[in-house]
């Protein structure tokens, strides 16, 4: 672009002659020299460099471009991780199969060996000798428990060697007459129940289930189920397991008491 020369009045174009005006020899201002400058890239006077510019600044930002950014490695990438979504899917599957096989194997009963006993008799369960001693109804509870259910108490005994720390030498559960398992109540419920602090209950015959005798040498112990109404002849139910400490630890033996209320009265 051309300017006027602010002493001659004489046009040239300051970008090439460095802003000196070829006929007088006046210098043009800094201001002029930057319109001439910024009218010539609009006017397009260096476009081809301008293009340049461009181009090589695009390939330079490619080359530096992360290779995580390609395309085709993305794509790898994609079906990598798909892949291992895959296959993990597939082995928690296969593993959630598994531990639901061990869960109804668990819950299930009904395949394993039985065996009956009555009140008085003695089983061992976990090293530890376990006899039922006796049962009642409960009635002066009654008022506490909502719906068709009465309480019923089972006493129990145990009796082992060389053990100074009572411990849980296994579950307490009830067969109802239709069939329906109930567990004992547990230590907060039972607390409820009969009024007691937690030091009461800790000192009280009362437990959530068998457990061998204390380290004082209290061997007696009580439990309290919830049962239905109806119900006159109870099955007090206990396993015992391959191992208490195996990875694989599952029940054997179904051990079953049977306690009649008219034969207690």
């Amino acid at each position: 672009m051309k300017i006027s020369c602010s002493a001659c009045g004489k046009k040239y174009d300051p970008l090439k002659r460095s802003g000196i005006c070829p006929y007088c020899g006046m210098h043009a201002t800094e201001d002029q020299i930057a319109e001439a400058q910024e009218n010539d890239r609009v006017q397009g006077g260096n476009v081809s460099e301008v293009l340049r510019s461009y181009l090589n600044e695009k390939l330079r930002k490619e080359k530096k471009q992360s290779p995580l950014r390609r395309k085709p490695v993305q794509l790898t990438i994609c079906l990598l991780l798909a892949g291992a979504m895959a296959v993990v899917a597939f082995w928690g599957k296969h593993i959630y199969n598994e531990r639901l096989d061990y869960y109804i194997s668990q819950r299930s009963t009904e395949d394993l060996r039985k065996e009956s006993y009555s009140l008085g008799d003695t089983v061992m369960l976990d090293n530890c000798q376990l006899r039922l001693t006796g049962f009642r109804v409960m009635e002066e509870y009654q008022s506490t428990v909502s719906g068709d259910f009465k309480l019923l108490e089972v006493s129990y005994e145990t009796k082992e060697e060389g053990e100074d720390i009572s411990r849980r030498i296994g579950g307490a559960y009830v067969l109802t007459e239709r069939g329906t398992t109930v567990t004992a109540l547990d230590r907060w419920s039972a607390r409820e129940l009969l009024g007691m602090t937690e030091d009461e209950y800790r000192d009280s015959p009362y437990t959530d289930g068998f457990f061998s005798p204390r380290g004082n040498g209290d061997n007696s112990f009580k439990l309290i189920f919830a049962v239905p109404k109806k119900d006159t002849s109870h099955t007090v139910l206990t396993f015992r397991y391959n191992d208490s400490f195996a990875v694989d630890k599952h029940a054997e033996v179904r051990y079953e008491f049977t306690l009649r209320e008219e034969a207690a009265k």
